[in-house]
């Protein structure tokens, strides 16, 4: 009997150290884990065009390393050009209109008072306004016609390396929305 009763102590005690052991692993892993497998957060650059056309040259290739400021694609600048060119036009008649409005104002406002009724001078005076409004119309469509050619290049907005491609040179038009790449960016670089 006694034999018995020892090989029940023994499995009991073994079984204690194995649940105590396990016990003090389990809480030494929770407070300090080990691990093979790893995660790395890469913060994401969606790249697309800010005006739309037609792609004409593609600069970068799937996972290339690319500077801040590196040309990645290039949109046919033809339309954009001929709008700049109908802005001047605006422009320039704009800039008329407002000459030929103020000269005939001040033409107006040296003739007598008995000769030109007060309506028609002031309705010159507010054709001089209504001039100066399309004038400053004109420069700020032409300003918008400059803005526009000068987003058909598509450069890198930070250091990053190129992933997920989606498009190639012979691409038909872009959407202005339609989005290009993804460029991961190195902050620590």
């Amino acid at each position: 009997m006694k034999l018995n009763t020892l090989k029940y102590f023994s499995t009991v005690i073994v079984f204690a150290i194995a649940v105590s052991a396990g016990w003090w692993l389990w809480n030494y892993y929770m407070q300090s884990p080990w691990t093979r497998d790893g995660k790395v957060r890469a913060e994401l650059v969606n790249i697309t065009p800010e005006v739309s056309g037609k792609l004409m040259s593609v600069n970068i290739k799937d996972n290339q390393m690319v500077k801040k400021g590196d040309l990645l694609f290039t949109l046919d600048e033809t339309a954009y050009q001929i709008e700049i060119d109908k802005a001047l036009g605006a422009l320039a008649k704009a800039e008329s209109d407002l000459d030929k409005a103020n000269h005939e104002a001040s033409r107006r406002q040296r003739l007598p008072a008995n000769v030109i009724s007060k309506e028609d001078l002031d309705e010159a005076n507010l054709t001089v306004k209504s001039m100066q409004a399309n004038y400053k119309a004109a420069q700020a469509a032409l300003e918008q016609t400059k803005w526009n050619l000068a987003h058909t290049k598509i450069t890198a907005p930070t250091d990053g390396y190129i992933t997920n491609l989606q498009t190639a040179k012979e691409a038909m038009p872009l959407p202005a929305s339609h989005w290009l790449l993804w460029l991961i960016s190195i902050p620590f670089m």
